[in-house]
């Protein structure tokens, strides 16, 4: 009988004891790495307004990503320039010096399927996107694993640009 009775009074004081709040959530502009630097980019590019057919949803792709890294230690940029109604894009990709890699930058051309877009990177890693509001969060996988990231849309340089309306004039 003694042991129930102490065995009773440990359950009624457990509930007693005040459990821990757990921590707060993580967001993902935690993930993101202010002074991340990729490379300067010499040749001039533009971001392109998407022409017709282009979904809204891949016309959301367009523009600067910056200030991530792959798995927080790799610093890289994602300029997406041009989204096509058949689905392709042409983006430059941009990466910091790094492990056994120079600082680099390519053209490339995409795909966006299913609100996704993929395509071949450094060292043949395959890396797929998808816009989550002013972030866009990728994942990679090369011959040295999986990686992740968060990078954030640059303001000024994201923007999508607006063709210019003619003014509608009343008589």
């Amino acid at each position: 009988m003694q042991k129930f009775v102490t065995l009773a009074a440990l359950v009624a004081l457990a509930g007693c004891i005040e459990k821990k709040p757990e921590p707060p959530k993580k967001s993902l502009a935690d993930n993101l790495i202010a002074d991340c630097y990729t490379v300067d980019l010499f040749d001039p590019y533009n971001i392109e307004y998407p022409e017709a057919g282009v979904p809204k949803e891949s016309s959301a792709f367009l523009g600067v990503w910056k200030q991530g890294a792959w798995n927080g230690s790799w610093c890289h940029d994602l300029y997406v320039t041009k989204v096509y109604a058949d689905g392709r894009v042409d983006v430059i990709d941009a990466y910091a010096p790094g492990g056994n890699n120079d600082a680099t930058v390519f053209k490339r051309t995409g795909r966006i399927e299913n609100g996704v877009l993929k395509f071949k990177s450094i060292g043949s890693a395959e890396v797929s996107y998808t816009v989550n509001g002013n972030f866009l969060i990728g994942k990679r996988l090369d011959k040295f694993g999986r990686s992740e990231i968060t990078l954030n849309r640059d303001i000024g340089l994201a923007l999508v640009p607006v063709p210019p309306v003619k003014p509608v004039r009343r008589s």
